[in-house]
């Protein structure tokens, strides 16, 4: 199913998840059900308990693949890591909106281009609490002082941004691939499977106990090893810094994000002379300007390219008429045309292209009218 966004020109404003739902007899619907009747689907949700709304008092309708519903909906339809996402940039969205009185176009683009990080925002004082009470040198002080000033912007040449991302990728293997590895999960047949931040249920975790259960036995090694959250960030800190200096030399002032994140926009046709890219790029999968599918190698902090994003930004300001929009790719298919990626650089840099209707666009220098005839 898809979340369908919906406003007018009154003012009325909605969002529905359509689309069959099933209900089971019994059983867990996310594990694995028996095939001998008792747990047989004996229908779907009533249309009318679809996740929807409607007008709602907050004034406020969005949607970023984040679960729809909250713990109290009666109802099944999928766990965290069924095709849902975090919620971070759910988050970040509601933020920004609860906090202003209205709304211009132009604030509509800046929060469209965002890149703060609402995970970081609530990692990185953890962390900070944790360094404050050891003694650190070298480039680990160095790192520190660049994590105390970061605004938690994924800015393409913000330092903090790959000391970020790098430790917090360091600090879920290191919290979870010792239990992976004592269950001899699988990872090697199923990549989907490994421990990076693509899994929203362990970044979930992850992020729960770090702020409200540090004590967690997840911490402790299956060995028995006692750990808590403080010790876990200190080795992923340290872990991070050894492996950022490595590979891009000893002053953490030169570990821009943009040497580690790039983003290709892939040819439809799947061939990579087609593709636009890779190129350094800011953002990262929690940031409102969603640049998620990098994934870490072992011992190298570069990033695979990411290979998705907004794939239409598009803002129409109703009592005005108007509306803007862009998307990364182009007019014509054909890769020797002018106009087969025409409109990524405005995408790629934040910009937009008026909308305008077919009257108006006549009227435009240039403008070229195509008659379709049978």
């Amino acid at each position: 199913t898809l979340n369908f966004i919906y406003a007018d020109e009154q003012g009325n404003i909605g969002m529905i998840s359509p689309g069959y739902y099933p209900i089971v007899k019994s059983g867990t619907p996310w594990l694995p059900l028996p095939g001998t009747g008792e747990a047989d689907i004996i229908g779907s949700i009533p249309y009318d308990a679809v996740p929807q709304v409607y007008n709602p008092p907050s004034h406020i309708v969005f949607t970023a693949n984040q679960r729809p519903v909250g713990n109290d909906y009666p109802y099944y339809i999928g766990t965290t890591w069924n095709n849902f996402d975090n919620g971070y940039r759910a988050n970040e969205i509601y933020s920004e909106l609860n906090n202003m009185q209205s709304l211009t176009l132009h604030d509509m683009e800046r929060m469209q281009n965002s890149v703060h990080d609402y995970l970081a925002g609530l990692i990185v004082p953890e962390l900070l609490k944790t360094l404050q009470q050891r003694s650190l040198g070298g480039n680990m002080q160095q790192a520190k002082a660049l994590l105390q000033n970061w605004d938690e912007n994924m800015d393409l040449d913000a330092p903090a941004a790959a000391i970020w991302w790098t430790f917090w990728t360091h600090y879920l293997t290191d919290t979870f691939q010792p239990w992976w590895q004592a269950y001899h999960v699988p990872i090697t047949h199923y990549p989907e499977l490994a421990v990076n931040p693509g899994q929203t249920s362990l970044d979930e975790d992850l992020e729960t106990w770090t702020l409200s259960d540090p004590q967690n036995a997840a911490f402790t090694l299956p060995s028995g090893l006692k750990r808590d959250a403080s010790t876990v960030m200190l080795q992923a800190f340290q872990e991070s810094i050894e492996v950022l200096s490595k590979a891009l030399g000893n002053d953490p002032t030169q570990w821009q994000w943009g040497k580690l994140h790039t983003r290709e926009i892939a040819s439809l046709l799947g061939v990579e002379a087609l593709s636009y890219g890779p190129k350094a790029s800011d953002g990262d999968q929690w940031t409102l300007k969603s640049f998620g599918g990098g994934v870490l190698s072992e011992n190298n902090p570069m990033l695979s390219p990411s290979e998705h994003g907004p794939s239409w930004r598009i803002i129409v300001v109703w009592g005005s008429g108007q509306a803007e929009s862009v998307y990364p790719g182009g007019q014509d298919e054909n890769p020797a045309s002018p106009w087969y990626e025409n409109q990524i650089s405005h995408w790629w840099n934040g910009q937009y292209y008026p909308m305008i209707d077919g009257s108006t666009a006549r009227l435009q220098p240039g403008s070229v009218v195509w008659t379709l005839r049978k």
